[in-house]
């Protein structure tokens, strides 16, 4: 008989192997997401959350990588608590669906965007940058960017963050300054400093310094590899 609940043991154990889900995900729009959605599954399901991936992505969308057993919990159920979840501002969490990447084509302008500007481009001053590109302003400008610009630029400088799905016009894509030389520098900087159509003027908020870094961290943006 032992040997009989034994085997029966064993057999069950390779019945209730792991599995490893990875799920994309919309409404993810501030540094609280990540905590909020893996509390809301680990105590719903018990399933464990291993991470996430918000830079990898192939189509920009971040994805929570999610591990259980098999047959306690089901893709169906993790998809139904991220759907029933909302983020601490009060954004809810949904299953992204639509496998379209969202990486679009840089525009003719953009490409050309650190020596030709549109037609009504603000009249800008010739200014230096005073904080030189270092390993140190690329990463306070990183932080920057995803705090403040990625809500609607994308973390990948994609122009389709998770914000900006209600424009009329998807927000510049930032891929065009990638490596740019300074003569973009006084343009970048005024954009963020002011702002323009849907982009609010960061200059209210962040102190000078902080708009030159991310001046440094935009030109390290770089398009995805075909």
């Amino acid at each position: 008989m032992a040997v009989l609940f034994a085997a029966l043991a064993m057999t069950t154990a390779a019945y209730a192997a792991k599995v490893v889900e990875e799920i994309e995900i919309e409404g993810m729009v501030s540094p609280a997401s990540p905590k909020a959605l893996s509390a809301a599954l680990e105590e719903q399901l018990k399933v464990k959350v291993v991470g996430y991936d918000f830079y990898g992505t192939d189509n920009g969308w971040p994805i929570v990588k999610v591990e259980f057993e098999s047959g306690a919990a089901s893709r169906d159920q993790i998809e139904q608590v991220i759907n029933t979840t909302k983020d601490p501002t009060g954004t809810p969490f949904k299953v992204h669906k639509d496998s379209k990447p969202i990486h679009l084509a840089l525009l003719e302008e953009e490409s050309k965007a650190d020596s030709v500007f549109a037609a009504d481009a603000p009249d800008i001053a010739p200014i230096s940058n005073p904080i030189a590109a270092s390993a140190e302003s690329n990463a306070r400008g990183g932080t920057l960017y995803v705090k403040y610009c990625s809500k609607c630029h994308g973390l990948t400088g994609n122009g389709a963050g998770p914000s900006a799905h209600g424009f009329s016009t998807n927000p510049r894509q930032l891929w065009a300054w990638h490596s740019a030389d300074a003569s973009a520098d006084p343009y970048l900087f005024w954009m963020i400093t002011n702002g323009r159509t849907d982009m609010p003027p960061w200059g209210v908020l962040l102190s000078e310094n902080e708009r030159w870094d991310l001046v440094n961290y935009i030109k390290t943006l770089a398009p995805p590899k075909k």
